[in-house]
C-alpha cells in the first residue's frame, strides 16, 4: 500500500515540473499568467440544466477539485481553477456530463489593469506595441499611452495604461536597468446605456429603455426636452460626473480596484463605511447638537457639611502669599505654616534631610501672623489640665536660660 504524498513533496514535484516548462519554452517565466478563471458554455447556447452534485462530478472527474464553481445569469458555469494544469484540463474538453460545450477564459478576470508613470522618460521614445514586446516576459499584454488635446494639437504624456495577464497587479515593472512602480488604475463606474442605471451594461440589461437626457421611456435620439437625470432627477443628464450617484459609483469603483473584491462586496463595503461615525465630515459633527449637562463646583459652601461659619478671605490679601493659618484658643495656639509662604532668596533643595531642613529653618527670621491671616474659630473651651516639665526638659529650658544670659566675651 503507498503512502500518500505529503504537501512538502507535492509542492517540490510541481516546482520541478514549473521550471521544466520554463526551459521547454512551454510556461512564461511569470507563473501566475495563466487563465485561472474559465467559462464553461453549451454549444447551442442554452443554459446548462444541471444539478449542482452532477456539477461537481463532472468537474472532479476532469480535472479533480477546484476553488469555486459559479453559475452565471446566462445559464453558463465560471469555474476558479486552483491549478495551472486544472486550467489546461478543462480548456481541452468538448464535452461535459453528456452536453457539447465550448470552454474559453473569461474576457475580465484573467487580467488586471494599472496605471505606469515614467517620470524618467526612458520609454518616452518607444510605440506601444514595442513596450508591449519588450515587457511580454512580465505578462504584459496591451499598452495604451495616455494623450491630451490642447488648441488642436494631440500631445502624448509619460502615463502608460498596462494589461497585464494575470490576476494580481504586480508592484512594479523592470525596464532594462529602470524600476518603474505600477499603480492600481480605477476606470470609470459602468452605466447602461439602456436604462442609465449603475453597475451592469447594456447587453445584460433586462429593463426599459431609459432617455439619458429627460429620463422618460424613450430613446435619447432627437431628445429637446428639459434635462433631468434619471438617476437623481437632477438638471443634469445621467452621464455627468456631477452627479451625486456618479460620485458614489466612483467610490464603489475605488475600493473594488484597489481590494480587488467583486462589484457587490464593494458596495455593501461602502454602505456600511457611510452609517460608521467614523465617516461623518467634520462639518457634520460641528453641526451636531451637543447635549450639555450642569455640573457644580466645590466652592466654600458645597463642601463644608458642619453648621460652622467659614471665614473667607477678601480680595485684596488673594494675591499677597498667607503666612501662616492659627488657630486661637484660650489653652493653647498652634501654627501652622502655609505651603504658599514666600521662600527665601537661597532655596531649599528639594533632597535635604530632616536635619538640614531643620538648621536651615532656625537661621530664618521668626514667622510673624500678619493681619490677614485666616482665623478659625473653636467652639469648644480649653482644657482643664496642668502640664508639669519633666527633669530632661527643665534642665534644656535652664541650660538656654544660662546661654541667653552669659555676656559677651571682653577683649583683652
Amino acid at each position: 500500500m503507498a503512502l500518500p504524498e505529503s504537501g512538502s513533496s507535492r509542492n517540490e514535484k510541481k516546482r520541478r515540473l514549473e521550471e521544466i516548462e520554463i526551459s521547454t519554452g512551454n510556461l512564461s517565466p511569470n507563473i501566475d499568467s495563466w487563465a485561472k478563471f474559465l467559462v464553461i458554455e453549451a454549444a447551442d447556447n442554452l443554459p446548462i440544466k444541471l444539478n449542482p452534485f452532477a456539477v461537481s462530478k463532472a468537474v472532479s472527474g476532469i480535472c479533480g477539485e477546484v476553488k469555486n464553481v459559479t453559475r452565471l445569469r446566462s445559464g453558463s458555469l465560471l469555474v476558479e481553477c486552483a491549478l495551472r494544469q486544472q486550467s489546461l484540463n478543462l480548456l481541452s474538453i468538448s464535452t461535459f456530463a453528456n452536453i457539447e460545450v465550448a470552454v474559453s477564459e473569461h474576457r475580465t478576470l484573467n487580467s488586471c489593469r494599472g496605471i505606469v508613470r515614467d517620470r524618467a522618460r526612458c520609454l518616452s521614445d518607444m510605440s506601444e506595441e514595442e513596450i508591449a514586446t519588450e515587457l511580454a516576459d512580465q505578462a504584459v499584454t496591451a499598452v495604451k499611452r495616455f494623450t491630451f488635446k490642447k488648441d488642436g494639437v494631440i500631445t502624448n504624456t509619460n502615463t502608460y495604461l498596462m494589461t497585464f495577464a494575470r490576476t494580481t497587479l504586480p508592484q512594479s515593472i523592470k525596464a532594462g536597468y529602470f524600476h518603474i512602480g505600477v499603480d492600481v488604475y480605477v476606470p470609470n463606474p459602468l452605466r447602461c446605456y439602456k436604462c442609465q442605471r449603475f453597475g451592469h451594461g447594456s447587453k445584460s440589461c433586462r429593463n426599459s429603455v431609459v432617455c439619458h437626457r429627460c429620463g422618460a421611456n424613450h430613446e435619447s435620439t432627437d431628445c429637446e426636452t428639459d434635462l433631468k437625470c434619471a438617476n437623481c432627477t437632477g438638471p443634469h443628464v445621467a452621464s455627468s460626473k456631477s452627479c451625486p450617484v456618479w460620485q458614489i459609483e466612483s467610490q464603489i469603483m475605488k475600493l473594488k480596484c484597489e481590494r480587488n473584491i467583486p462589484y457587490l462586496d464593494a458596495k455593501k463595503l461602502l454602505k456600511d463605511q457611510s452609517t460608521t461615525p467614523s465617516t461623518i465630515s467634520y462639518s457634520a459633527a460641528v453641526s451636531r447638537p451637543v447635549a450639555t449637562s450642569s455640573i457644580s463646583c466645590q466652592t466654600d459652601l458645597t463642601w463644608v457639611k458642619s453648621e460652622q461659619p467659614v471665614a473667607t478671605i477678601p480680595n485684596s490679601t488673594i494675591s499677597k502669599p498667607i503666612p501662616a493659618i492659627s488657630q486661637s484658643t484660650s489653652g493653647s495656639q498652634t501654627e501652622i505654616q502655609s505651603e504658599t509662604q514666600s521662600q527665601p532668596s537661597g532655596k531649599q533643595p528639594a533632597n535635604l534631610g530632616k536635619k538640614e531642613k531643620k538648621k536651615l529653618s532656625k537661621k530664618q527670621p521668626p514667622i510673624v501672623p500678619s493681619p490677614s491671616e485666616v482665623t478659625l474659630h473653636n467652639s469648644f473651651g480649653p482644657l482643664d489640665m496642668e502640664v508639669t516639665l519633666s527633669s530632661q526638659d527643665r534642665r534644656r529650658s535652664s541650660s538656654s536660660s544660662h546661654s541667653r544670659e552669659r555676656s559677651p566675651i571682653e577683649p583683652p
